[in-house]
């Protein structure tokens, strides 16, 4: 219960600032939303939020580690700031850089969902699903890049989604058919599915009949490969 209220407390507190730029988005300049947002991000770690964009998600997360223990609440705050920066731009037809926006967001997102410190289990897992959620639907229609897929593959998996992981699988197949590392890892993922409780499949959507059909269709597929490209 601690944990809880100390969560939500931090992100009541860290979010003022925010709520303050979202509600006046449709009066605010972008000039001056940029020196709002930049002034959260400067609260936060230091660093305006362009500066904070450029770092890599595992950075971000390294540096909001203290003493080996992850600020989840911070982490959700900043992934908010990217998204709320991609409105903001997207408000002002700058639709390559919100693009670029509300990808850190999901990108950040995803590593803190796969952070060995989450479990879905874990009351604020919540709400970085509902963000993930959130993400996704702002990115309808644009090109998802080869790492975000790897990324949702390991996401749907370790929430037990397996319907939706082999849904990533053979989008990720059609667009980057010369991935043979890929094709590796989905014949490992069919083969963990074998020794999964049927209720437990069933639960992710997925049935053991489905995971053999997937098996022998990759291993197929990647025999072919190394046939083609000896």
């Amino acid at each position: 219960m601690f944990k809880r209220d100390y969560f939500m407390r931090q992100i009541e507190q860290m979010t003022v600032m925010l709520h303050r730029i979202l509600f006046n988005k449709e009066h605010l300049p972008l000039e001056d939303a940029q020196k709002l947002l930049d002034e959260a991000s400067r609260h936060l770690l230091g660093l305006n939020i362009r500066s904070l964009q450029a770092l890599s998600s595992k950075d971000i997360l390294e540096l909001l580690s203290y003493h080996g223990s992850l600020d989840t609440a911070k982490a959700l705050v900043i992934t908010d700031m990217f998204t709320a920066q991609g409105d903001m731009l997207e408000r002002h037809e700058q639709t390559d850089e919100a693009y670029s926006a509300y990808l850190k967001s999901l990108d950040l997102l995803l590593h803190l969902s796969l952070s060995p410190e989450v479990e879905p289990k874990d009351e604020e897992y919540g709400e970085m699903i509902a963000r993930i959620q959130q993400s996704m639907g702002r990115l309808e229609g644009w090109i998802m890049p080869e790492d975000i897929k790897r990324l949702l593959f390991a996401h749907y998996e370790k929430q037990g989604l397996y319907a939706k992981v082999e849904d990533v699988l053979f989008h990720y197949m059609e667009d980057h058919p010369d991935q043979a590392e890929f094709l590796g890892q989905g014949v490992i993922f069919y083969e963990k599915l074998l020794e999964i409780p049927d209720d437990d499949l069933l639960a992710g959507n997925f049935s053991k009949e489905e995971a053999l059909d997937g098996l022998r269709f990759l291993k197929q597929k990647l025999h072919s490969f190394e046939i083609m490209n000896p």
